[in-house]
């Protein structure tokens, strides 16, 4: 990726990094989407949309590229139905925001697609989604809460040894948008 600066915050490249890192481990350990080599990239805002969704969207299509992953992009909830989530190994939710999934066959179809084995990754306000829907803040294991104005913070290296991970110093300042989280029950 030359360039990211569209995407805004570290916190967006680096989860466009761990995503990429996270589908291609998807799209080879995942038990039923083994033959796919495809991800689909969602980015429906119903509530707050940011600005770096579709320079992230771009980014990944990018990577996808680069790594011959294929990259289908969507805003459209009705994809999410059971025969078409069988093409992918991975679902990536882009700064989603609001109430998404507004029927019962869409969210049976993300449920049973997670529970047969596909793969999700939650970028950015993913966790800024269906709050009155207990099975997604389950998947996604947080809601968003809240993130004060941008702030100097010092983010430790737990684990040194991962690929995402293991280009990182032990301890670096940035000035970002951190978020805070309400975790469900």
């Amino acid at each position: 990726m030359k360039n990211l600066k569209s995407c805004g915050s570290l916190l967006c490249k680096l989860s466009l990094l761990i995503a990429v890192v996270l589908i291609a481990s998807c799209s080879s350990t995942n038990k039923i989407y083994t033959k796919s080599n495809k991800i689909l990239v969602f980015t429906k805002a119903a509530a707050f949309k940011h600005g770096s969704i579709k320079p992230a969207a771009l980014a990944i299509m990018k990577l996808g590229a680069e790594n011959h992953i294929v990259v289908d992009t969507t805003s459209d909830v009705n994809k999410f139905t059971t025969d078409n989530l069988k093409q992918y190994a991975a679902l990536v939710f882009v700064s989603t925001t609001g109430t998404l999934f507004k029927t019962e066959e869409s969210k049976a179809a993300l449920k049973n697609y997670i529970e047969h084995g596909g793969g999700y990754v939650g970028i950015h306000a993913a966790s800024d989604s269906e709050y009155d829907w207990q099975w997604y803040g389950d998947l996604v294991g947080a809601y968003f809460l809240a993130h004060p104005s941008p702030q100097m913070a010092t983010v430790v290296m737990v684990d040194p040894n991962t690929i995402a991970t293991k280009h990182l110093p032990a301890q670096w300042k940035r000035l970002d948008e951190w978020y805070s989280f309400k975790y469900v029950a």
